[in-house]
C-alpha cells in the first residue's frame, strides 16, 4: 500500500520499542473487565465485562498487524517463519506453563479430564472442542488469526501484488459483513434451547479484522488517521458510550429478536467500540503525555496492562484458590472476595512475567532478532 505523508513530507511511525501509556492503559481496563465479568461482586460489570475479550481482540489486531507492517516498510519484505517463532517466545511460554499446573492439579484432585480435551488445548482448537479451562478459547482465536494474517500478508509481498488502500479497506469492510451472517447462519441452525456459540474464529475474526484496519489506517494514512482521532475525545465518547448502551440493551434484552440482536450485531458494536477506543488511545499521544493529576489514576492501569497476558492466563486458577479459602472464611462472592481476586491476579500475573515470559523474551531477542533491511525474496 502506498504511504500517505504528512505536511513534513515525514511518514508518522511508531516509536519503535517505545511503549504506548494509553495502548498499555487499554490493556489493564480490557483484563479489568474480564476479571469483573467472572466475579459476582459488581453485576454490571459482570454482565458487561465480557466486552473486554473484544478489546483484546481489537489490540492485538492492532498491534500485532502493526508489527507485520513495520517489517515490511523496514526491510522491503516479510519473513513468515522467524515472525510466528517470534511471537511464539510470547505466547507459548505461558501458556503452556499454565496446562501443566492444570494436568497437575487435576491430577491430585482427582479430576479426569477426557484426552481430547488437554489435546484441544495444546493444540489451540479448544474454541471448536472443550477445553479445560473456558477462557483460554481467546488465544485460539488469536493463533489462528496470527496464522492467517501472516499467510496472507507472506502472499501478498512474495508476489509482489501491490493492494491499494481502497481493496484494503474494501476487502476489511466485506468481512465485517459476512463474519454476522456466518452468525445468522449459525443462529438458524440451532436446536430450540440450544445456545449461539460464541467461540469459534471464523464467528469472531472481524474484531481482529478491526484492529488491523486501525494498524494500516495509522500507518499508512496517519493524516486521515490523527485528524479522526486527535483532539476530538467528546464526540469520540459520545460514539463509545452509544455503542456500548447498545450492547448492554441488547444484551438485557429478554425477547427473541433482541436476543438475535445481540449474537448477531452486539458483538460487532463491542469491537467497534473497542476500534474508537483504541484509535482514540492511539491518537492521542503517546507515553509521557499524561500529566497530574491523571498519572496517579492511570501509572496502575498501565502497570496491569503490562502483565495483562499473563493476569489474563492465570486469573481463573487463582479464582479457584480464592474462592476454596473464602468459603472457609465465609467471604464468597463478596466485594471483598473480589478485591483478593484482583490483587493475586495481578501478583500472579506479575510473577508469571517476570520468571517465565522476561526470559523467553531475552532469549527471543538473543536468537531471533528483528530483521534487518534485506531485498524482497531473500530468505
Amino acid at each position: 500500500m502506498q504511504e500517505q505523508q504528512g505536511g513534513s513530507g515525514n511518514v508518522v511511525l511508531p516509536a519503535g520499542s517505545h511503549r504506548w501509556q494509553r495502548v498499555d492503559m487499554l490493556r489493564g481496563v480490557a483484563v479489568l473487565l474480564v476479571l469483573c465479568h467472572h466475579h459476582p461482586a459488581i453485576p454490571f460489570l459482570q454482565g458487561i465485562g465480557w466486552i473486554g475479550v473484544d478489546l483484546f481482540f481489537v489490540l492485538s489486531g492492532f498491534l500485532v498487524a502493526g508489527l507485520v507492517f513495520d517489517e515490511h516498510r523496514r526491510t522491503a519484505s516479510f519473513h513468515p517463519v522467524r515472525f510466528l517463532l517470534r511471537r511464539g517466545f510470547k505466547i507459548y511460554p505461558s501458556f503452556y506453563f499454565l496446562i501443566a499446573v492444570s494436568s497437575i492439579l487435576m491430577w491430585g484432585t482427582g479430576r479426569q479430564d477426557p484426552p481430547m480435551n488437554y489435546i484441544a488445548e495444546v493444540f489451540f482448537f479448544q474454541n471448536y472442542h472443550e477445553g479445560l479451562w473456558g477462557h483460554t478459547w481467546t488465544l485460539a482465536v488469536e493463533e489462528h488469526f496470527y496464522l492467517l494474517l501472516v499467510i496472507a500478508a507472506a502472499t501478498l509481498i512474495r508476489s509482489r501484488v501491490d493492494l491499494r488502500w481502497r481493496g484494503f479497506v474494501a476487502s476489511c469492510i466485506a468481512v465485517f459483513l459476512i463474519v454476522p451472517i456466518l452468525r445468522w447462519n449459525d443462529l438458524l441452525a440451532l436446536e430450540p434451547g440450544e445456545l449461539p456459540r460464541i467461540f469459534p474464529t471464523h464467528l469472531r475474526i472481524d474484531s481482529l479484522l478491526g484492529g488491523v484496519l486501525l494498524a494500516g489506517w495509522h500507518r499508512y494514512r496517519p493524516v486521515s488517521f490523527h485528524a479522526v482521532f486527535s483532539g476530538r475525545m467528546i464526540f469520540l465518547l459520545l460514539v463509545l458510550s452509544g455503542l456500548l448502551y447498545f450492547v448492554k440493551w441488547s444484551q438485557s434484552a429478554a425477547i427473541s429478536l433482541t436476543y438475535h440482536l445481540t449474537y448477531i450485531f452486539g458483538l460487532s458494536a463491542a469491537y467497534v467500540a473497542a476500534m474508537v477506543a483504541v484509535g482514540s488511545a492511539v491518537g492521542q499521544g503517546r507515553a509521557g503525555e499524561v500529566r497530574a493529576p491523571w498519572v496517579y489514576f492511570t501509572r496502575p492501569l498501565v502497570w496491569v496492562g503490562r502483565i495483562s497476558y499473563n493476569t489474563y492466563l492465570l486469573h481463573l486458577l487463582v479464582l479457584v484458590v480464592v474462592e476454596l479459602v473464602s468459603v472457609k472464611i465465609g467471604i464468597q462472592g463478596s466485594l471483598l472476595e473480589f478485591l483478593v481476586f484482583v490483587c493475586a491476579s495481578c501478583i500472579a500475573g506479575y510473577a508469571a512475567t517476570q520468571m517465565i515470559e522476561v526470559p523467553f523474551l531475552r532469549l527471543r531477542e538473543r536468537y531471533f532478532p528483528k530483521t534487518r533491511s534485506i531485498k524482497i525474496g531473500n530468505h
